[in-house]
């Protein structure tokens, strides 16, 4: 049995899913699963570059583009020397050079400009004329693929393989794939793309396909996947507007509504959480499995007792939707309270700029840190507490991993990771989901109950005690029992 995740996208700033399909592959690891992983958007850099600092190993990155050109995913080698090579025999003007770019001048109208990896590696070079773009070269080991462009739009892909023969050409209107030429034939449209590559997999009926971003996707790819191979979807958040939907009408996360209407396509659904679970089943009135199975697990649970006193963290993309420049309002308010009171914000995203503007705003960069992307498992336990002002979290991995260090946890009351992980009073504070305008306050209050209770010191066992329900072995043992046990059920 093989088993494909399938996503769109992945970059820099890696999103909830990216991460639980991290998760995932190192549970499958443990369980020995023939697994891989596709990604199905065009990605302008090379994407082992994103790949590896996840993880994965090559061989299980299936890049769409890559597959269909005959290459496989593989590091870039391409030097700034190799391709200096075609002008050898001409005169060209070095204009500009950092650790990132080289600009070139080879005549009056012509430029070049090289985008760098490090080591003088190259990632693309943009071809210039009078000024205009005229085409785009990507490269790893050799030259990949080559956007062209025209009054400044994007009208064409062409891809090679390894040999440096095309093997493939797209064509676009308004960056939408209109028609891709391919093995003598002709496929109209992003659907009939995708659904060409799944016939190049040759899946099997004991395979499994495993939907983790549905959305702009799935449409075109059940009808080549159904009764084809054991198909399952994972629900990534929150599955419905509670809001507007009223009574027997359910107004469904657009990202999900498709899967839904087709539930019985499915072997399984797969939700992070019981209390999702619970709702889900309520509400979908078609035939299907809903399996819970948590997006993420920890490998251990701290022993570590001692912490800095007063010092919150919290890890997420720097994104608007984490509310985290209302996070540093109410820290900065907070400190009146609790004087000794620091937090440190891991992790990156297009916020980053007005995030850093907003400490400089309050002067708080003495005490509210912006850390950066990097590996924090071991970082957990240092910190007094773990504080979230989100709203929308599915499941909350960085709740889980704080959990796992013992940290206790404030929260808002919302579902579902913060209801599956903090017990008001016993391991933290989920405090009242209020307008926005209002939550900086509900905040404030949040903090310094939390240390006025000593939810520092006495939530720590409860969460350590919580957190034995995630541990690696016992989550590997959901997906072992849904993927092994349920395929010996087919077979029979």
């Amino acid at each position: 049995m093989k088993v494909y995740s399938v996503n769109k996208g992945i970059g820099f700033a890696s999103s909830g899913v990216e991460y639980a399909q991290k998760y995932r592959k190192e549970l499958f690891e443990k369980l020995e699963f023939n697994d891989y992983y596709v990604f199905l958007n065009y990605l302008s850099k090379n994407i082992a570059v994103y790949t590896d600092l996840l993880g994965y190993q090559r061989n299980q990155v299936l890049w769409i583009y890559n597959v269909l050109s005959h290459r496989t995913t593989q590091a870039t080698t391409f030097t700034v020397d190799l391709f200096l090579e075609k002008f050898a025999d001409k005169t060209y003007e070095i204009l500009n050079q950092t650790s990132t770019s080289l600009e070139i001048k080879v005549t009056g109208t012509q430029r070049y400009k090289l985008w760098l990896l490090k080591d003088d590696l190259i990632d693309r070079v943009d071809y210039i004329v009078n000024g205009h773009l005229v085409n785009v070269s990507h490269y790893d080991q050799s030259l990949n693929n080559i956007e062209h462009f025209s009054d400044g739009q994007l009208v064409r892909r062409t891809f090679y393989n390894l040999q440096g023969e095309k093997s493939f050409e797209q064509f676009y209107t308004d960056r939408e794939i209109t028609v891709t030429f391919i093995d003598n034939q002709i496929l109209y449209g992003k659907m009939a793309f995708y659904q060409y590559f799944f016939k190049t997999l040759k899946l099997q009926k004991e395979d499994a396909v495993i939907i983790d971003r549905p959305l702009d996707v799935i449409e075109g790819i059940l009808p080549q996947l159904v009764d084809q191979v054991r198909l399952f979807s994972v629900v990534h958040a929150e599955h419905y507007n509670e809001s507007l939907s009223k009574g027997s009408h359910i107004l469904w996360n657009n990202n999900y509504e498709y899967i839904f209407e087709n539930a019985e396509s499915f072997e399984a659904i797969i939700v992070a959480t019981n209390r999702q679970n619970q709702i889900l089943s309520g509400q979908l009135r078609k035939k299907t499995m809903i399996k819970t199975i948590p997006v993420g697990y920890i490998n251990e649970i701290s022993r570590k007792r001692s912490y800095r006193p007063y010092s919150l963290i919290t890890a997420s993309r720097l994104a608007t939707e984490k509310h985290l420049d209302l996070l540093i309002k109410a820290v900065v308010d907070a400190k009146e309270s609790v004087p000794d009171l620091s937090l440190d914000i891991y992790g990156e995203g297009g916020e980053r700029s007005k995030l850093e503007a907003l400490i400089q705003k309050y002067d708080a960069s003495h005490f509210i840190k912006l850390c950066g992307h990097k590996d924090i498992s071991q970082v957990y336990p240092n910190y007094s507490g773990y504080i979230s002002a989100s709203t929308s979290e599915g499941f909350g991995l960085s709740l889980l991993e704080a959990l796992g260090a013992g940290l206790p946890l404030i929260g808002v009351d919302v579902e579902y990771g913060n209801r599956e992980f903090i017990e008001t009073g016993e391991n933290g504070i989920r405090f009242e989901r209020t307008p926005l305008k209002d939550m900086p306050e509900q905040l404030v209050k949040a903090i310094i109950s939390f240390y006025e209770q000593q939810m520092d010191k006495k939530g720590r066992v409860v969460s350590k005690q919580k957190a034995k329900a995630y541990l690696k072995a016992n989550v590997a043992k959901r997906w072992q029992d849904l993927l092994e046990k349920g395929n010996e059920l087919n077979e029979n």
